[in-house]
């Protein structure tokens, strides 16, 4: 079975075969993959990779408990969600445990904060979570365009007693409106074409921090950053945060806004 593919998100696991594999053989695994797993209670099969611009995916189910609602927890975080109808990856676990604890070594008192590509809540809940615990007050906002993944980010905020310190702004990143200026932007944007960064530039003042993620070489990804921010940031700290495909890697950039925007 560990050669098998396979993601496991709280309740359920998706398994991932070749396109050869014989339907009742995936039946027979998915059922001994059960057994060897005591926490997982259902088992399906990824059929197809992640489509559209809201990454939805496409599982189909194969043996155990027949549900796509998974219950999953992470970095002291509870999250309930559909599986096929919004986007989430268990493997950032910690990256997002770590730009937690950069954003709350940034924050100040009364911070602002924004989130883009939230999905169902979990960077803005594990920050908040984390921000917390240091008894500053702070305000996080959270943007996803996909309705699914806002209604399931709702019930998140609920479910970790956090609806005073999160905002749901739902909708396109680009018409995001709201009186003043972010202290604080996250990117944690999956891999588009459109970066993004005029949108973050315009919702950013002098000051402001953002975290970008981009796609490709280091190279590519600095070359991007600087075409949009033009000569508006301070100097690039980047990293790599994982990989997306063989040699296509996942970079995290936090830089600075030098000028009023």
């Amino acid at each position: 079975m560990k050669k098998i593919p396979q993601d496991i998100i709280g309740n359920i696991a998706i398994l991932k075969f070749s396109r050869k594999t014989l339907w009742i053989i995936k039946k027979l695994k998915a059922r001994k993959f059960l057994k060897q797993n005591k926490t997982v209670t259902t088992v399906v099969e990824k059929t197809e990779k992640f489509s559209g611009i809201l990454r939805i995916p496409t599982t189909k189910y194969l043996a155990g408990e027949k549900t796509y609602e998974a219950i999953y927890k992470e970095n002291n975080c509870t999250f309930k969600f559909n599986i096929n109808k919004t986007y989430f990856s268990p493997r950032l676990s910690n990256e997002r445990k770590v730009i937690a604890d950069e954003v709350t070594k940034l924050a100040k008192s009364n911070s602002k904060i924004l989130v883009m590509f939230a999905g169902i809540g979990p960077y803005p809940i594990t920050i908040a979570n984390k921000l917390k615990q240091t008894n500053k007050p702070f305000h996080i906002y959270s943007n996803e365009l996909n309705p699914e993944a806002n209604t399931s980010a709702k019930q998140n905020i609920i479910l970790n007693k956090l609806q005073n310190q999160i905002t749901i702004l739902p909708g396109d990143a680009k018409k995001i409106k709201i009186k003043g200026k972010f202290d604080i932007i996250l990117m944690p944007r999956p891999n588009l074409k459109e970066t993004f960064l005029k949108t973050a530039l315009k919702l950013s003042k002098k000051g402001t921090t953002i975290f970008y993620h981009g796609f490709g070489t280091k190279e590519e990804v600095l070359k991007e950053i600087k075409k949009s921010t033009k000569n508006k940031i301070s100097k690039i700290k980047i990293r790599k945060a994982g990989d997306i495909g063989p040699y296509i890697f996942r970079w995290q950039a936090i830089f600075k806004i030098k000028y009023k925007t």
